[in-house]
């Protein structure tokens, strides 16, 4: 009788024994589901990396033609305004002498003497500036007004002394507007001497075919610095540094659930992705975009998204 009591009293113990454990463990098993870190995933990337050296340049007409009063005199007539183009040889002002403004109303004045002058334009452009407008009174030599050349347009970009050097001459470069639009240049020529004040110096830039860009208009020049043409590369969230930033490293998935740590050697560093010289990962392997600062060599993660990049 005693034996069976016994018996059963053991059968009990063991019953609860099992119930307590596989409870536990359902406990541990959804703490350790819980535990899981949610990520957004990314993949490599292979293509052209292109770094650029940019700099401020601003826009100038290299010609300018001075038209000035061939006499002393009076602005008889003006007939251009102020942004007109014009031809060469093209009628501009009107010139009366001092003298013929003199006796212009003398009785006496029977030779009919008009005293008036033309001033013509020496060659074809835009009309930058008017110095006198008709009637007034001008010397010889003042400058009636300024005649620009349009092809003559260029950027003067200004550059560091310590950057010059790598700098060549003949170099295509863009030029970035403020609206955003990239024409193309070159890199023509250099000024023979440097700003004292900047010790900047400065080079002109040609445009690759003619625009109509006013003067003063403040452009980047972006000159090709580094080219790596089938570039291995990461989005910069992917990568983590310490506070150094002398060690860098990934966080790679090696299954659907597990992110290691692997470290990592970087490259050139475009806007938006960073080239992954060491080592040499495949096309499949997935890496953690967010969700990845602060954790330790080894995690338990749970993909939410993968993130897609243009090839």
């Amino acid at each position: 009788m005693n034996l069976t009591i016994n018996k059963s009293i053991v059968a009990v113990i063991i019953g609860i024994i099992v119930v307590t454990g596989c409870k536990q463990a359902a406990v541990n098993s959804e703490k350790i589901a819980r535990s899981r870190i949610p990520v957004t995933v990314s993949a490599i990337r292979i293509g052209q990396m292109i770094t650029y050296i940019e700099l401020s340049a601003t826009s100038a007409f290299l010609f300018k033609a001075d038209i000035k009063a061939p006499c002393t005199g009076y602005v008889d007539n003006m007939l251009i305004n102020q942004g007109d183009a014009v031809e060469k040889n093209q009628l501009l002002f009107t010139i009366k002498t001092k003298e013929a403004s003199a006796i212009q109303d003398d009785s006496l004045n029977n030779l009919k003497f008009s005293g008036i002058v033309n001033v013509k334009a020496a060659n074809t452009g835009l009309i930058a500036s008017i110095g006198h407008p008709k009637g007034d009174y001008v010397a010889e030599g003042d400058q009636l007004c300024q005649i620009i050349v349009p092809e003559s347009l260029v950027f003067i970009l200004d550059v560091p002394f310590e950057l010059s050097g790598s700098l060549r001459l003949s170099t295509p470069c863009e030029i970035a507007l403020p609206d955003n639009q990239v024409i193309k240049g070159i890199i023509k020529s250099r000024f023979p001497s440097m700003a004292s004040s900047s010790q900047t110096e400065r080079f002109i830039v040609r445009l690759a075919e003619p625009k109509n860009l006013p003067e003063n208009l403040v452009g980047k020049i972006r000159i090709v610095k580094e080219s790596v043409k089938d570039a291995a590369s990461l989005p910069k969230s992917c990568i983590l540094t310490n506070e150094t930033m002398q060690s860098f490293w990934v966080m790679k998935l090696i299954n659907d659930s597990i992110a290691v740590k692997v470290i990592i050697t970087t490259g050139i560093s475009e806007e938006e992705y960073v080239q992954i010289t060491r080592p040499v990962f495949k096309a499949s392997d997935l890496f953690l975009t967010s969700g990845n600062y602060g954790l330790g060599d080894t995690v338990s993660v749970k993909v939410l998204k993968r993130v897609i990049h243009e090839q």
